[in-house]
């Protein structure tokens, strides 16, 4: 199998040290607004935040440099979905929460021994599966031709509005940098945001290694950067059919983050077998499918539509 070395290679390493990162300060999305609106706890969400803030402004320096081109990745192309992106954000968001958290947080927790875990992601696995390209493939593309919206340019805030490719950036940037301030005193561990600043810069590093590391003159690919619903349900579609799926930046990330997360526990003895709690098997099921199934519909999971 022929395979590009710079995106194999990056893949593993960002994947290697996101997986690190993941299982050790517990970075989730769906665990951190759960936290912050319940709790009161501000720490994963602050995490996230500043992971957004770097990831922005990394990739915003890389588009506005001219050195990656941001525009032509598949998340910038002109076709607006905004029925797939808004319904399938929130049936991944119910089955998040149902499964005890977003695909990212599901594949670390399974590499911890957690059976519950394992449960969601093998139903995320098969229905993404069947979502992107099985018998709910036609339906899903049925219903993007019917809803969607052609732009007259690429989906960029600033393409759409007609403003400078700056503002928009610096208006988010402004306004995530303001979050951060206002609640800096609210138990804040410093630790969380080195490594969700961390989690930015990885974003950043995989388009730099696809955008310019990995590009062929002679075969030029579109840059991508860290994501989790496509390559699960290209791993799923591999468990359902046999077919081995190509090694690209995005697949070996997937699976580095899974080892990687396994290695980080074992060495910290956090890796025990857990159970699924009773009565909780079923909703662990239907949140792994509605995930899966929300994921591919919104293009992303809060990974790959969060930050990338």
């Amino acid at each position: 199998m022929e395979f590009n070395e710079w995106l194999v290679g990056g893949g593993l390493l960002v994947g290697a040290i996101f997986g690190v990162l993941a299982q050790r300060f517990r970075f989730c999305m769906v665990s951190g607004i759960s936290n912050w609106q319940l709790v009161g706890d501000y720490r994963q969400i602050m995490a996230f935040a500043a992971a957004l803030l770097v990831a922005i402004l990394g990739t915003q320096y890389l588009e506005l440099s001219s050195t990656v081109a941001i525009e032509t990745s598949s998340y910038r192309n002109s076709q607006f979905d905004w029925f797939g992106v808004i319904v399938g954000g929130l049936i991944f968001g119910v089955g998040g929460t149902m499964a005890g958290g977003c695909a990212t947080r599901t594949v670390i927790k399974s590499g911890e021994g957690n059976l519950q875990s394992v449960v969601a992601l093998m139903s995320f696995l098969v229905f993404a599966a069947i979502t992107q390209f099985m018998f709910l493939e036609p339906v899903r593309l049925w219903l993007t031709a019917t809803t969607a919206i052609t732009l007259v340019g690429d989906a960029g805030l600033a393409s759409v509005f007609g403003v400078p490719a700056w503002l928009p950036a610096l208006l988010v940037v402004s306004g995530i940098s303001a979050f951060l301030y206002r609640y800096k005193d609210r138990g804040i561990s410093g630790p969380m945001l080195i490594a969700g600043a961390a989690i930015g810069a990885l974003v950043v590093a995989g388009w730099y290694t696809t955008g310019v590391l990995a590009q062929d003159e002679f075969d030029p690919s579109k840059p991508s950067a860290i994501t989790m619903s496509g390559p699960l349900a290209r791993l799923g579609y591999m468990l359902l059919s046999g077919k081995v799926p190509a090694l690209s930046f995005a697949v070996t990330f997937v699976i580095a983050s899974f080892v990687f997360a396994l290695i980080s526990a074992l060495l910290m003895r956090e890796f025990r077998i857990t159970a699924v709690p009773k009565g909780a098997l079923l909703p662990t099921i239907a949140g792994g499918a509605l995930m899966g199934i929300g994921g591919i519909m919104a293009y992303g999971c809060n990974v790959g539509q969060g930050l990338t």
